[in-house]
């Protein structure tokens, strides 16, 4: 009765309490066995080795008691110490197994840094998502939607925040300040164009509002209904905006006029064949000529500076330091430049 009540408190413990007490009983009985036996256990370590491997029921029978007040502390050894060492298991289990349940339901603080937030999740953010793990092997994504119950993806680079994106604390929670950049979608079960865009704007302007606050920049990206709303957009400091109704048209239109350039288009946007990549300016490049040629020997088309196409006009003009040199190739020419 009296082992059955001591395992019952042992189970109501306290985690740290309860480590506490399974490292002072194995380092206690390490000391006494070793004092109860001098001649077979030489030192206060053979007496650990015999205490842990008799805890863990391994028993190696290497070194073992061999008094009667020895066999009489292992007997109580072997009861006390492999109950306490189980409830101790048990308990690491149950840790792991909370924090697992916690993960998946979005409720812990994110420690990634240097990872790419997606903000509402829709099935343009699910396709996006895709790409993104396909084309980048080692970036790092973290969802925040207020109406998933768990994960929409197991994934070991990706993480899920469940909360209101709008929430300072849950944007906090998703650790922000240390993304790449952040994606906000707007959102699909909204009827009207001005109340996707009413909701992505505010979202916009929370994340925006932090940046100003902790003087640090978060490169944001809106999805926009309707561009008669970008202005709005452009009002709170928001770096991109991607219209994709008004994308459509315009490639519909294209297309129609200019016979298969819908499928260049998907080649850019897609992971098949030639892609977009971003590539630093680099020490031996002095003019857009330098890096057009360079580029050009390893396969690479020089496109733009950022989002200024004409450079292709200005050849013979200085590349600034901070450039971000956009490029059209394949996966194996942009390793080879990036390398």
């Amino acid at each position: 009765m009296i082992l059955i009540r001591f395992f019952l408190k042992a189970l109501q413990m306290n985690s740290w309490i309860l480590i506490l007490a399974t490292v002072t009983l194995i380092l206690s009985s390490s000391y006494i066995i070793y004092f109860i036996e001098p001649e077979t256990f030489t030192s206060p370590f053979e007496g650990l080795w015999w205490t842990m491997t008799t805890v863990a029921t391994v028993g190696y029978g290497d070194v073992s008691p061999t008094t009667v007040s020895g066999k009489i502390f292992a007997m109580f050894l072997y009861i006390i110490g492999i109950g306490l060492m189980s409830i101790f298991i048990g308990k690491v289990i149950d840790f792991f197994s909370i924090r697992k349940r916690l993960k998946e339901e979005g409720k812990l603080t994110i420690s990634t840094k240097n990872h790419i937030l997606l903000i509402n999740w829709t099935k343009k953010a699910s396709i996006t998502l895709d790409e993104l793990l396909k084309a980048f092997e080692h970036i790092q994504v973290v969802i925040i939607d207020e109406h998933l119950p768990k994960t929409p993806i197991q994934h070991d680079r990706v993480e899920f925040v469940k909360g209101n994106p709008a929430n300072t604390s849950i944007l906090e929670q998703a650790n922000i300040l240390h993304s790449k950049s952040v994606m906000i979608f707007s959102p699909d079960d909204l009827q009207t164009a001005s109340q996707a865009d009413g909701h992505t704007l505010l979202i916009g302007s929370m994340v925006k509002g932090i940046e100003k606050e902790r003087n640090k920049p978060i490169y944001t990206l809106c999805e926009v209904t309707n561009s008669a709303h970008i202005k709005a957009f452009a009002h709170v400091n928001v770096n991109e905006y991607i219209t994709a109704n008004d994308t459509a048209a315009h490639l519909a239109a294209r297309s129609i006029l200019f016979n298969g350039s819908s499928e260049v288009i998907r080649q850019l946007t897609s992971n098949e064949g030639y892609d977009l990549y971003s590539v630093p300016k680099k020490p031996e490049w002095k003019t857009y000529e330098d890096a057009r040629k360079a580029l050009s020997k390893k396969g690479a088309l020089l496109i733009s500076n950022g989002n200024d196409l004409s450079i292709i006009n200005r050849l013979q003009e200085t590349i600034p330091e901070d450039a971000n040199l956009f490029i059209i190739c394949n996966d194996d020419s942009y390793m080879d430049i990036v390398s």
